[in-house]
């Protein structure tokens, strides 16, 4: 009986503590709403890096290139292209009996920010997972066939973020995306396909054929500045994108340069002694993706590490505060607890009110906090997934959130237990009669 009175003043004495108590499980729901989101963030961003570096196991690309460079502007889309290598390069490639496949690649122009690659069909069988949407003459399975001609096929958040549909034509922009002389040329794309959501890089990128990259810088447009530059009109024009310079002559030949090459191995091992020997021959760079993004990785999880210790130092300031409020309350409470002690409610029973009001507290915080934090997080997907291109799973719990769970009970029962020593060590009735 007088542990359900005990219970009842804990609800009485929280009921009449209502804005303290509601700004303190506030405070720490706020925080766990933040840990909720650093983990889902974090584990999507991994998800995605992982799974876009287990389908090209090396790229290869122009000596001098590092790792990150690499791996960034081929699989991620977000680095500028070291250089350029020769097309037969991916030929000898192809022809390496630990080889299983390639996909030449060749950053050229953007379009509003993003990045037009000239690609082949086979890259485009590999990344796919079908079309939402595709021209009639168009074959899925040879997309930069014969009859591609200026066809581009563009990913699920491209045609979604710029309301991009097939048949639809648009101009791509020459130069790096906010280069001071980035300036738009005319040679005209047509959107022939577009790509159902992979939930990937692929989603915000621009895919055009490979061959139409080495002719759509065919001509100048630059026309008339002097007179040595007409006479090299004349017989033959340089034009240079990204260091990828195409030279062409009266007959229009295309210099054929691409900036990566995309390896598929047979085995790790493989893949492991390629990368050797593409790195030290002088000539090219190479990287295993794998070991890179998990390189990446080690960052970003530095980052989540930074972010979730300033997130727990937030939740101790926050039972600090709980802790100094109900020490509070407890001065203005003595005439109550000196009741309960006359009514024969030993002194154990009426320190474990406070214990059980703070306690309510942080699993209040922590409840609330998380279930909340992961109900935003589900509602703000389909936000994040379009802006930011995060695979995010707004259900999954991290480490992060786990841990901030453990800290906080634990410090929340410490606390506790010195609110309720020093309850337990108070002589009510003569604190009573001294006021």
């Amino acid at each position: 009986m007088k542990y359900i009175f005990i219970l009842k003043a804990v609800l009485h004495s929280i009921s009449h503590r209502k804005f303290s108590v509601f700004t303190s499980i506030f405070a720490i729901s706020a925080a766990f709403a933040f840990l909720a989101a650093i983990g889902c963030v974090s584990f999507g961003l991994a998800a995605t890096a992982v799974n876009s570096s287990l389908a090209f196991p090396l790229v290869v690309g122009p000596a001098g290139a590092s790792d990150t460079t690499l791996v960034m502007s081929t699989l991620f889309n977000t680095d500028k292209p070291a250089g350029t290598l020769d097309y037969e390069f991916a030929g000898k490639l192809a022809s390496d009996e630990r080889v299983s496949a390639v996909f030449p690649v060749a950053r050229s122009d953007s379009y509003m920010g993003v990045p037009i690659t000239g690609v082949e069909s086979a890259y485009i069988n590999e990344i796919s997972r079908g079309f939402s949407e595709i021209g009639d003459d168009i074959e899925a399975h040879d997309i930069f066939g014969e009859k591609s001609g200026n066809c581009a096929v563009i990913g699920s958040k491209v045609a979604a973020r710029y309301e991009m549909k097939t048949g639809d034509t648009f101009f791509g922009s020459h130069g790096s995306v906010g280069d001071e002389e980035a300036h738009m040329h005319d040679f005209e794309y047509t959107v022939c396909a577009v790509m159902k959501a992979v939930n990937g890089p692929e989603d915000f990128a621009i895919f055009t054929n490979l061959k139409s990259v080495w002719e759509i810088h065919k001509y100048s447009h630059h026309h008339g500045e002097n007179e040595e530059h007409e006479h090299h009109h004349e017989t033959a024009e340089m034009h240079c994108v990204h260091d990828m310079c195409v030279e062409v002559g009266k007959e229009h030949h295309a210099e054929r340069k691409i900036t990566a090459v995309l390896v598929k191995t047979k085995n790790p091992v493989f893949t492991a002694a390629l990368e050797r020997e593409y790195s030290e021959n002088g000539f090219t760079s190479a990287t295993d993706t794998g070991r890179t993004v998990r390189k990446l990785m080690s960052y970003m999880n530095k980052a989540e590490e930074a972010a979730g210790f300033f997130s727990y130092g937030t939740l101790f300031l926050v039972m600090i505060l709980v802790f100094v409020t109900i020490l509070t309350s407890i001065n203005e409470r003595k005439r109550e607890m000196a009741l309960m002690r006359t009514l024969g409610i030993g002194k154990l029973p009426v320190s474990l009110m406070i214990f059980l009001e703070m306690f309510f507290i942080s699993v209040s915080g922590i409840v609330i906090g998380t279930v909340g934090g992961h109900l935003l997080l589900a509602f703000c997907k389909p936000a994040i997934d379009f802006e930011l291109g995060i695979n995010l799973e707004p259900f999954f719990f991290t480490g992060i959130e786990i841990r901030g769970m453990l800290y906080t009970i634990i410090t929340g029962v410490l606390l506790s237990l010195a609110a309720m020593a020093k309850i337990y060590r108070m002589d009510l009735v003569e604190e009573i009669a001294k006021e």
